[in-house]
């Protein structure tokens, strides 16, 4: 499966190209609803664009990497054979059988366009509708990352939930605190060696058991003095809440 077609050019797509690229594979065309942003990764990987699915090149393997809500109406709209998702939320019945060869090739990672990533140490989940198949995506997963994994779709569909408490959620967090920094003009990277301390405990420990802070300790004289230090309720009602959570886990 060398030649491959992307359907998509966003965040996603465009770091799976680069690491395709880099090992060997030929992306011959990149599909967008935008040609401008075809045009954009298509320039970038040295190939063609097109904003027609009806005017796909013909390839070994396409690659659908779009919103979520979006697979359906592509998926429905082509005709080809070997195509997969990278979805870690969407099912692998929404290729509805439309097709001899389909799976799914789930990076677990953030991704941005414009930070370049090395795939070798990322997990990529994989799901196909036959053995065969399944065998060929093992085959691709295995060229770019040493973590390969075989999930069902519940199983990646629950691994994609908490992929989005351990990443998304974590970086909301991380915003609040940015934000509390800013009112007193405090710099926020004061506390990288803090995040990335609490990162490296959870190599060797489970996350219950290197908790710490003022609600693990049910100090409420520290609680009750920080609450009166937030001024945006909606902050101070999220501090509420998660403190309440870490208690109730921990009695």
């Amino acid at each position: 499966m060398k030649n491959i077609v992307l359907i998509g050019s966003g965040n996603l797509a465009t770091q799976l190209s680069l690491s395709l690229l880099y090992n060997g594979y030929n992306i011959i065309q990149v599909w967008s609803q935008q040609i401008k942003n075809a045009n954009k990764l298509a320039e970038k990987i040295h190939c063609n664009a097109t904003d027609s699915l009806k005017n796909l090149a013909k390839a070994d393997l396409y690659i659908i990497a779009v919103k979520d809500d979006k697979i359906e109406s592509i998926v429905k709209t082509i005709t080809v054979d070997n195509i997969i998702h990278t979805s870690g939320g969407s099912d692998i019945d929404i290729f509805d059988n439309r097709f001899n060869n389909f799976g799914v090739f789930y990076p677990l990672q953030t991704f941005n366009k414009e930070i370049n990533i090395d795939f070798e140490n990322i997990p990529i989940c994989i799901e196909a509708n036959n053995k065969e198949f399944g065998l060929k995506l093992n085959n691709l997963a295995k060229s770019l990352s040493k973590s390969i994994t075989f999930l069902n779709s519940k199983q990646r569909k629950k691994l994609h939930v908490a992929a989005v408490f351990a990443c998304n959620f974590s970086n909301h967090m991380y915003t609040n605190a940015y934000n509390l920094l800013k009112e007193d003009n405090l710099d926020f990277k004061l506390l990288i060696p803090l995040i990335n301390q609490t990162i490296l405990k959870l190599n060797d420990n489970k996350p219950g058991d290197v908790q710490t802070g003022p609600a693990k300790r049910k100090d409420v004289k520290l609680i009750k003095h920080q609450l009166e230090m937030i001024s945006n309720k909606k902050t101070k009602d999220l501090y509420q809440f998660i403190t309440n959570s870490i208690i109730e886990l921990n009695e």
